[in-house]
């Protein structure tokens, strides 16, 4: 009963728009269950429920536009549900595993009736909208369950919906707003399949459409924030195409657009995280085109904004991770530049920072991999120095 409580308390922090807040408390609960899963590795309630949190983070992570995350929580909820059902496959909870398609068909169901409503009242803002919102959800699941073509097919009809809302009501805030977030998922999905000039149109379409609900709302913190990081995601895009200056004025806006965003909100833990993942990049950017003093001044700002987003959350996986990585690279680029005492002291405050973000998660395999390669860097630098 207490878990379930606990479960309905994270839910309502999410519906409550307590975003960071729903997020710290699926991640406990998930590192919960996984420590009581290592003591009893057949637990079928541990498995049922680990699994629902980490549905309910993969559609919490999906609908603040964090994609790549959200891939990751949807298939770790499908292996913990199929642990489920091979140990006791007539379960009452195997209708769990099937919520990916339930959700599909409820959103089939929505998108359904708003038509319906559209036949008879086909200038109703609110129905087309609406319609636009059910099928970016669509499309953020299909995308998650690698349905990549039905995923496209979501995203444009979501981006007909809301053009058709604006061409009945040009500034309508909600439109414009779902606008950049369905063009923002839809350019992200086409750079995984390497569409990369369609997924530079849909970032370019996507900063248009928030441009102008922040021309009516300057204030908007979730426009500021999805406009800054579709020019993250197009700089991304951009060096890896080898357009490095455009990638650096990308780099460049996003930094200035989260800072509008800080100005507004000083403590908003997205802005600050991302601004920190902005500037690693622009930081890794100018460190591979020789430009070192910038590349060193870009890193010590991204660290200064994780820094920022610990001293408000201090268990924060992503900023203590993002610290980790902007630490490393600026390490290594101090050691390229026989800076060997800052390199080894920045290293060994990123051993700290994977340290810590394991001890919260410990089950993250990507941060315990690349915690032990420094691990061993640092031990063979530590032989070399006795040897010479």
């Amino acid at each position: 009963m207490i878990l379930h409580y606990k479960l309905h308390r994270m839910i309502l922090q999410a519906q409550l728009s307590q975003f960071e807040a729903a997020k710290q408390s699926y991640s406990e609960a998930i590192t919960a269950f996984n420590s009581t899963l290592q003591i009893a590795p057949n637990d079928i309630y541990a498995l049922n429920i680990k699994g629902c949190v980490l549905l309910n983070l993969g559609d919490l992570q999906a609908q603040l536009s964090q994609f790549e995350a959200a891939k990751q929580s949807y298939p770790e909820a499908i292996t913990a549900l199929n642990s489920s059902l091979q140990i006791a496959p007539n379960d009452i909870l195997q209708a769990q595993l099937s919520q990916f398609e339930a959700a599909k068909q409820s959103y089939s169901e929505a998108i359904t009736a708003f038509n319906s409503t559209l036949q008879i009242a086909p200038n109703d803002i609110d129905p087309l909208t609406n319609k636009g919102t059910a099928l970016l959800r669509l499309g953020q699941l299909q995308a998650g369950l690698s349905e990549f073509e039905a995923a496209k097919q979501s995203y444009s009809e979501a981006i007909a919906a809301f053009n058709s809302a604006l061409l009945i009501a040009p500034n309508f805030i909600m439109a414009l707003t779902n606008k950049g977030s369905v063009l923002l998922s839809l350019g992200t999905l086409q750079a995984g399949l390497s569409e990369f000039e369609a997924a530079k149109q849909s970032y370019s379409e996507a900063i248009a459409a928030l441009n102008s609900a922040l021309l009516i709302v300057p204030d908007d913190i979730a426009a500021l924030n999805n406009k800054g990081l579709a020019l993250q995601c197009l700089g991304d895009l951009q060096a890896k195409l080898s357009e490095f200056e455009a990638a650096k004025l990308s780099y460049s806006d996003a930094i200035a657009t989260y800072n509008s965003a800080l100005l507004i909100a000083p403590d908003d833990i997205a802005a600050l995280n991302n601004k920190g993942i902005a500037l690693g990049s622009l930081g890794d950017l100018q460190a591979k085109l020789s430009e070192f003093e910038a590349a060193k001044q870009s890193y010590s700002d991204a660290i200064a904004a994780s820094n920022s987003a610990l001293l408000i959350a201090p268990d924060y996986i992503n900023a203590l991770n993002n610290k980790g990585n902007e630490l490393q690279s600026l390490g290594d680029l101090q050691e390229q530049l026989f800076e060997r005492q800052e390199a080894l002291k920045n290293w060994q405050e990123a051993l700290e920072m994977f340290n810590r973000s394991l001890a919260i998660a410990p089950n993250d395999d990507w941060v315990r991999n690349r915690r032990d390669a420094l691990q061993e860097s640092l031990d063979n630098l530590g032989e070399d120095t006795v040897s010479s």
